[in-house]
């Protein structure tokens, strides 16, 4: 086997490299597979932006409806309000051609999630203005 010496005195023409040089073919590598490692996270992070954000914006159009109906039942008298919108689900789920024997416990189940998404609006209400608080005023 023959040395590094021995080869570079065969040899004229071998390119070698100085440390200085190899240190900055490193630091060139290193930063190489930083740059692609960024630009992976980065196409990651912009897929899941992509793919999330209708279901966040689903999500929020949600809980602004329920936050509008819970206004409206405070204005207008949370038992009446629910019972309107009890009636009006009721006429549209009979309209579509539910059983009129089940009228009943149609009537009480619209009712029953009248009241609970006005009563999740009243929370998610609470909770919103709670966090806007301690945004504002820092508790």
């Amino acid at each position: 086997m023959r040395s590094i010496a021995s080869s570079r005195e065969a040899d004229p023409n071998l390119q070698t490299y100085g440390e200085g040089e190899t240190m900055n073919l490193l630091i060139q590598l290193l930063r190489f597979l930083a740059l692609l490692v960024l630009n992976v996270l980065f196409s990651l992070i912009a897929l899941l932006i992509r793919l999330l954000l209708p279901i966040f914006l689903a999500v929020l159009r949600v809980l602004l409806a329920m936050m509008s109906m819970s206004f409206s039942a405070t204005a207008n008298g949370p038992m009446q309000f629910t019972d309107r919108l009890a009636g009006e689900w009721t006429q549209r789920l009979l309209d579509l051609g539910v059983d009129r024997k089940y009228l009943d416990q149609i009537h009480n189940l619209c009712r029953l999630l009248a009241g609970s998404m006005i009563a999740l609006g009243w929370v998610v209400t609470t909770l919103f203005l709670v966090f806007i608080l301690r945004v504002v005023f820092g508790f």
